[in-house]
């Protein structure tokens, strides 16, 4: 299968079930007896798990051929530890289930994107055209699965899970042609910690750490929150839908109007809508303002996300570019939303929808941090 062909079909199966994942995954839980705080207990370990997983996942991921091997194998355990949500549900069968998922399931997503940073050098892939369609399955995910939940009850949810993970399984099983390879030949990737070493790399991801983390509230308890203001299952479907509809838009784009954006840039824009998003979604929950602040996912998520992309594959050289994407995906969509979670699952129960605008104080530090160019001075020269 062509390599831009392979990385859609990727793209468009994982992100069909992060899309039911990551809005439904707390109906499922409350479903099936879990209260608001152990909710989110459940989701800030899962987070922090995410965060080890993706870490160990990608130190041992130090060559081009260790990828799409690394795909196979995560699909697989994947899709066994969701299938274990059908027996058990104590408990401490959930937060043993929650733990073992997110070590494994979220890993995917940084070996898909360092399968990305090599194509986008090798085969000069167009990653945005490519990246879109996991938007596309994300808002179809939204809505189907939505609506059978609504219709048929909150255990669709988990059905739904179990098959886009048997369609990664087969996907992972196509070979590609041709597959990714490293730039230099015979020269083992930088480790994780010499990625972190190199100068500006902290400071990039604290940036992306807050901008992502500022997600946690919506990504934990939009959903819920959204239900207890009136909202169906399916307008909450609809509503995550117009923010990737949004995101779809600025990926198809992103050659023609971002391309002659730097990475600094790109992350003030995320930074400026999240700020605006949060404060909005923290203020009303009238659905036209609603329906105004999802269509900053574009800004808050994606521009940030587009900018962060371009800071490994351009500004990173190859030998960096899968520890940076490890450390991106534990730190910046990991450990930061999982200590995020936590707290707002503490402060939910007590002030409610006004959580958000923690979400908006939490973008604040970012302007500060970026006040100056990522690249430092003497990489310029």
């Amino acid at each position: 299968m062509a390599p831009a062909f392979w990385l859609s079909s990727f793209f468009a199966i994982y992100y069909f079930g992060y899309g039911i994942f990551l809005p439904y995954w707390s109906l499922w839980l409350d479903h099936v007896g879990a209260e608001a705080g152990f909710i989110g207990v459940l989701l800030g370990v899962g987070m922090a798990t995410r965060c080890v997983g993706n870490l160990v996942v990608m130190s041992r991921v130090r060559a081009a051929a260790h990828l799409l091997p690394a795909v196979r194998w995560l699909g697989l355990l994947s899709l066994l530890c969701f299938a274990g949500f059908y027996g058990s549900q104590s408990s401490v069968a959930l937060l043993l289930l929650m733990v073992l998922v997110n070590l494994i399931y979220p890993a995917i997503m940084p070996v898909g994107e360092a399968i990305a940073s090599r194509l986008i050098v090798q085969v000069h892939l167009d990653y945005g055209k490519s990246r879109l369609w996991g938007a596309v399955a994300f808002i179809v995910a939204n809505i189907v699965v939505g609506a059978l939940s609504g219709n048929l009850g909150p255990q669709w949810v988990l059905h739904s899970m179990v098959l886009a993970l048997v369609l990664l399984q087969l996907l992972s099983l196509v070979p590609m042609n041709p597959g990714p390879v490293d730039s230099h030949i015979g020269r083992p990737g930088d480790s994780i910690l010499q990625v972190w070493r190199r100068p500006g790399v902290p400071r990039f991801l604290l940036i992306v750490g807050l901008l992502q983390g500022s997600h946690a509230f919506y990504y934990g308890f939009s959903a819920l929150y959204w239900q207890q203001q009136g909202y169906s299952t399916t307008m909450i479907g609809y509503l995550w839908g117009l923010g990737v509809v949004a995101e779809i838009v600025v990926l198809a784009m992103n050659k023609r109007w971002f391309e002659r954006f730097n990475a600094r840039q790109l992350l003030l824009a995320g930074a400026a809508c999240a700020l605006l998003r949060w404060g909005l979604l923290g203020s009303t929950t009238t659905l036209g303002w609603l329906m105004f602040a999802q269509l900053l996912h574009a800004g808050s998520f994606c521009l940030s996300h587009l900018g962060a992309m371009r800071y490994i594959s351009r500004d990173l050289d190859g030998e960096a570019v899968f520890g940076a994407q490890a450390l991106y995906a534990a730190l910046a969509m990991g450990l930061t939303v999982a200590l995020l979670l936590v707290l707002c699952g503490q402060l939910y129960p007590l002030i409610g929808g006004r959580t958000f605008w923690l979400m908006a104080l939490a973008v604040l530090p970012a302007f500060w941090a970026l006040r100056r160019s990522l690249i430092p001075h003497s990489q310029e020269a």
